[in-house]
């Protein structure tokens, strides 16, 4: 283990704003972490075009104010049971084939592992969705340096989310750089203040960290993009030691190698614990800005709630202007400006990217912007991936409770839940609210299939939007 052979700590405070030491960093000294399963169908299949992420541990220890894992089930039970982390000689079974499991061989379906691109590579993987892989978890641990050994013996491309700082750090330079084209890295930076930051992301390292990790990254031939997202009011607009922060980060995300963007607004989640309530209490008392009570007063109450496409368009249109001028490949990630996006994949990766363009095509995004291109109505049967018929809904949602939720989640599969999703404009995920109206239905077929049409949202151009502050 890396704690045995250098001081973690000494270098991880060099960096982070305060210490989680006592509550997270202190369980991971240990040989063995509990088993996790770690790898997994993500969530936001509806609209993600890398179907199968990898948490590498149970927990993150960089403690963001905004951050919606801790209200998730994965977060919840981990705040009480040891620290998990994914298990390498299980992702080396699915990567290798090895594994005979029906559940190994699902995630080779859904990695199209038979349906590999004209270069032989097949799907990305995600690694950073629930918990960042380059936090100080893994600072302690070195889980990625032996993950890096498998997936170049296995030539599987992975996708990193990140705002960790171990690219400053030979070891992990060492890593990826005989292989580079494997790795994606894209760094979620929300503001270059790096005062900010050191509040809203108190034991992240700061913006500039970051940025210098893109560079070395670039250096050595390794693609790198920024998620600007969830972009705040009072941090992504504008700060008073940078009146056009967003301006100025995208400038020295491009300086840093950077070819693609990734951005979305902030949303709130409707169903606080009290941890939860504390950090955006937290939050709005550094924006000076009553965070809360303005996504409050947006509609009604929603597991996830997400601003009105009128009160964010100024920020989205204004990032998307500043990364054109950049030449920039532009990805949304926010469901309510989707219009916005050039590629189907919301990472910024595109179609003919020689390593990572093998993504799964059937995502609620891609639908969009081709429906958006040719006219297309667009059936559940297009955002439904041929593997969701055989993938029961364990692991993948959550099931509530009651007999009968435990038997559809046992017995149910994502196919059927895609299905009563677009067939119900109801719904609060259904294409309809979902994109706010950029989708709509049309006509229901002899079936009771529906078909949507695009017709896009049409933009007001305010003179000013209440507590956003764009020059």
């Amino acid at each position: 283990m890396r704690y045995e052979r250098m001081n973690p700590c000494k270098e991880c405070m060099k960096h982070s704003a305060s210490c989680g030491g006592e509550n997270t960093c202190k369980q991971v000294r240990q040989k063995k972490l509990r088993p996790y399963t770690g790898i997994r169908f993500t969530s936001d299949g509806f609209d993600c075009a890398f179907p199968v992420s990898i948490d590498v541990h149970s927990v993150c220890s960089f403690g963001c104010l905004y951050c919606f894992a801790v209200n998730t089930i994965q977060g919840r039970v981990n705040t009480i049971t040891p620290i998990g982390e994914a298990s390498l000689s299980k992702l080396e079974g699915i990567f290798s084939g090895k594994s005979e499991s029906k559940e190994a061989q699902m995630f080779r379906r859904a990695l199209k592992y038979h349906d590999r691109n004209e270069n032989g590579y097949p799907c990305a993987v995600q690694l950073g969705a629930i918990s960042d892989p380059m936090d100080n978890i893994e600072r302690q641990r070195g889980w990625f340096l032996k993950f890096a050994e498998i997936v170049k013996k296995y030539d599987q491309p992975v996708k990193i989310s990140t705002k960790g700082n171990l690219f400053l750090e030979k070891e992990y330079l060492d890593a990826v750089k005989d292989k580079p084209e494997l790795f994606f890295v894209t760094y979620s930076i929300i503001t270059p203040d790096d005062k900010v930051i050191k509040e809203v992301e108190p034991r992240a390292p700061n913006a500039t960290e970051r940025l210098q990790c893109m560079k070395n990254l670039t250096d050595l031939d390794v693609k790198v993009g920024l998620r600007l997202r969830p972009m705040l009011p009072g941090v992504s607009d504008s700060t008073p030691d940078y009146p056009q922060a967003y301006k100025t980060l995208i400038e020295r995300s491009v300086d840093a190698g950077a070819t693609a963007i990734s951005f979305e607004c902030a949303f709130v989640p409707g169903r606080m614990t009290e941890d939860m309530q504390n950090r955006w209490k937290t939050l709005e008392k550094i924006v000076d800005k009553p965070l809360v009570n303005i996504y409050n007063n947006f509609g009604k109450n929603q597991a996830c709630m997400r601003p009105p496409y009128q009160w964010t368009e100024q920020i989205m249109h204004a990032v998307y202007e500043e990364a054109k001028k950049h030449d920039l490949v532009i990805g949304v990630s926010d469901p309510a400006w989707k219009q916005l996006t050039e590629v189907g994949c919301c990472c910024g990766i595109t179609e003919d990217d020689p390593v990572f363009g093998n993504w799964q095509r059937e995502s609620a995004t891609n639908q969009l912007m081709i429906a958006r291109d040719t006219g297309k109505l667009l059936s559940r049967h297009d955002i439904t991936p041929e593997w969701a018929s055989h993938k029961s809904l364990c692991g993948l949602v959550n099931p509530g409770v009651g007999p009968t939720a435990a038997y559809t989640h046992r017995h149910g599969t994502w196919a059927e839940v895609l299905s009563k999703l677009w067939n119900n404009p109801e719904k609060e995920r259904s294409p309809l609210y979902y994109f706010q109206g950029a989708l709509i239905p049309v006509k229901r077929d002899k079936d009771g299939e529906l078909y949507y049409k695009y017709q896009g949202l049409k933009r007001k151009t305010p003179e000013n939007t209440p507590f956003w502050k764009i020059n």
